[in-house]
């Protein structure tokens, strides 16, 4: 036991004193922290106010069109050809407004030395299109604010069902949340399973692992070098988890008084949703989620998450170590590595899916298989799966670290010492078996 010990302490000093640990851990709370700020902050910057001319010869827009915070409107009068030469020397842009037909409208140009932002062109669209609107159901006979007033708009709130009562869901933090443990167990299998890799071909590599071999077992240094190198990624978790908690608790304590409470203004929440193309109603239910987390408890998914995280590495890492076993040279070493990097990738992927769909059947059976639960599970867990369905992968992954460490220690404590030879599927029966 002692030996292991020094074997752990070795791997552990040797990993987190080097400053790609210090940099990487350091910057991934941040990363992960700016994710969910960024949005927001995007919403409160001002862009600058462009100064726009208008010439409208159709005399239906004079006065109508309204400044707003992306553009300040100036009407004037003239000849097209003599603005577009003249206007310049006075405004960032300038507006054709031709006489059109309303029954076909169209013409409008917007002229100007640089590019205008998309969003100051399609406040302009929306605002020209209403007008046009209008005078068309006024030509028609039709009261177009009886329209505007029959119009209505529905929100459908998500409420989850459990044992202790209701309580309202948060799809988009839920699949928020989903996205980000699944793709922090992604790149931590590969990362930390590299890492064994990488450690264990550079003391073959160099000899070393004949000096340790003299007073040390095959599978105490795999054990020791396994266990050292899960010591340093559970040390980045708690690190991890210690700053995002600090980073966190700022932002709500700095921000969330001055974010609207998108159940007393929804008006805001849905302007904030309507300025980020895509967010999937991110930002109103973050606001949400940081007033009432609802059906998403916290520290019962932290609790999964470090449990997957430690069995899925232990498991990956002892595959990994047999991996390092059976080569020579990194360049094999990579070759090997795509028997266990391929179903990673594909976990991936098969999480992306899941995400849309966390009750499938394919969601289902890919969290049970311990090549891809511990990535398919973690993106599930937000969704309320049923308990059973978790402890059964639970129970499997543990089984499968346990299957794999015996089988990568055969392996291991045959191979280590081998140099120059091809391995094939015969040897590897034979290592197992004996």
């Amino acid at each position: 036991m002692n030996k292991i010990l020094a074997i752990v302490l070795r791997e552990y000093l040797t990993k987190v004193r080097k400053k790609s640990f210090i940099i990487l851990t350091i910057l991934m709370p941040v990363f992960l922290l700016g994710l969910m700020i960024v949005p927001y902050l995007m919403t409160q910057i001002r862009t600058t106010v462009s100064e726009i001319a208008v010439l409208d010869e159709t005399g239906l827009f004079l006065n109508n069109l309204e400044n707003t915070s992306r553009y300040n409107i100036t009407y004037i009068d003239g000849e097209l050809e003599e603005i577009k030469n003249d206007f310049k020397n006075n405004f960032d842009a300038f507006l054709h407004i031709p006489n059109f037909n309303l029954q076909y409208p169209g013409g409008v140009a917007l002229f100007a030395e640089k590019q205008i932002g998309v969003s100051t062109i399609a406040q302009l669209e929306r605002r020209i299109e209403y007008i046009t609107e209008r005078a068309r159901f006024e030509n028609a006979g039709i009261d177009k604010d009886l329209i505007e007033r029959l119009k209505t708009t529905i929100r459908i709130e998500t409420v989850i069902i459990t044992e202790s009562g209701e309580r309202a869901g948060n799809n988009a933090i839920a699949t928020l949340l989903g996205f980000v443990m699944g793709f922090i167990m992604y790149f931590g299998v590969f990362a930390y399973g590299s890492m064994v890799l990488a450690s264990i071909i550079e003391e073959k590599k160099n000899r070393i692992i004949e000096i340790l071999l003299s007073s040390v077992r095959p599978f105490e240094i795999m054990i020791g070098k396994i266990m050292g190198i899960a010591a340093v990624a559970l040390t980045q978790l708690l690190i991890w988890a210690v700053l995002g908690t600090v980073l966190f608790t700022l932002f709500t304590v700095g921000m969330l008084p001055f974010m609207p409470d998108p159940n007393a203004n929804i008006d805001v929440a849905m302007e904030m949703q309507a300025n980020m193309p895509g967010s999937n109603n991110i930002a109103t239910q973050l606001m949400n989620f940081l007033h009432e987390p609802g059906a998403i408890h916290l520290p019962s998914i932290a609790f999964i998450f470090v449990f997957y995280f430690v069995f899925a590495y232990l498991f990956y890492a002892a595959l990994y170590a047999a991996l390092g076993a059976l080569s020579d040279d990194e360049g094999q070493a990579q070759q090997f590595s795509l028997v266990i990097g391929i179903p990673i990738i594909l976990s991936f992927f098969i999480m992306m899916n899941v995400i849309e769909d966390p009750h499938s059947q394919i969601a289902f059976w890919a969290s049970i298989i311990p090549m891809s639960s511990p990535i398919v599970m973690l993106a599930r867990i937000p969704f309320n799966v049923p308990m059973w369905q978790i402890i059964l992968s639970s129970v499997v992954l543990v089984i499968s670290f346990i299957a794999a460490t015996w089988m990568s220690g055969k392996i291991y404590k045959a191979a280590i010492l081998l140099y120059g030879k091809k391995i094939t599927w015969k040897d590897l029966k034979r290592f197992i078996v004996n």
